[in-house]
């Protein structure tokens, strides 16, 4: 699958996972989502990255990995994997750090949804983070229907149908159960990181306690 713009010498490719050419782009997602959201506990970037990425992507599987390429060179990237039988869910929507700013996840995110609709699906689901703005501002844009409060520090999901009669208003069944909330991560790593300090502070002067009672007993030594 290959087409080439008359403005513009880009072309999509559906590239198997393991292709070299998506390695930069898996890897500025890792340092991404580790900037953005490191300081989590029991969060992994490049699990998160990484995982099925060589099974759940692939059009034997019901997915696939679609880049916008520049020569030889990925500019945006954008894959599909099967959540149900009618529900397609999309991941790994990246652009080029030095390339953003001039719509190519719009371009790509179109025809993302129309190898969805060649793979027999009906409706679009999908999450990103709380601190990706600029995320939530594309599936805006392009029509998905938002599925979270922006007071709650939570994931945020969309949806979107991606044939007439589908209702893409509506998230899949369960859903919400895949959820994170980040408040409570935070929560919880602030009180690891209290109790941590605490554990420091009590051993430090445990420590403090033996040396003086050691000089102590090595002073009445000496007097004897």
């Amino acid at each position: 699958m290959t087409t080439t713009g008359a403005a513009s010498t880009a072309r999509f490719e559906a590239l198997e996972p393991a292709d070299p050419r998506l390695e930069p782009v898996l890897e500025d997602l890792v340092h991404e989502y580790h900037v953005r959201y490191g300081e989590f506990a029991g969060h992994d970037p490049r699990n998160e990255v990484y995982e099925g990425l060589e099974t759940a992507y692939t059009a034997q599987n019901g997915g696939v990995f679609l880049a916008l390429l520049d020569g030889e060179t990925v500019i945006a990237t954008g894959a599909a994997r099967r959540f149900d039988e009618e529900t397609v869910e999309f991941k790994k929507i990246w652009s080029h750090p030095e390339r953003r700013g001039r719509r190519l996840s719009t371009r790509l995110l179109a025809r993302l949804e129309d190898e969805a609709r060649l793979l027999g699906y009906r409706k679009v689901f999908l999450t990103t983070g709380p601190r990706q703005p600029e995320a939530d501002r594309l599936y805006e844009r392009n029509g998905y229907t938002a599925h979270y409060d922006p007071e709650e520090f939570t994931l945020h999901a969309y949806t979107k149908a991606l044939v007439a009669d589908a209702d893409g208003t509506t998230l899949p069944p369960d859903v919400e159960e895949l959820f994170m909330d980040f408040g409570e991560l935070i929560l919880a790593e602030s009180i690891a990181r209290a109790e941590a300090a605490a554990q420091d502070e009590a051993a430090a002067q445990n420590e403090a306690t033996t040396r003086d009672e050691i000089a102590a007993r090595a002073e009445a030594s000496a007097r004897d």
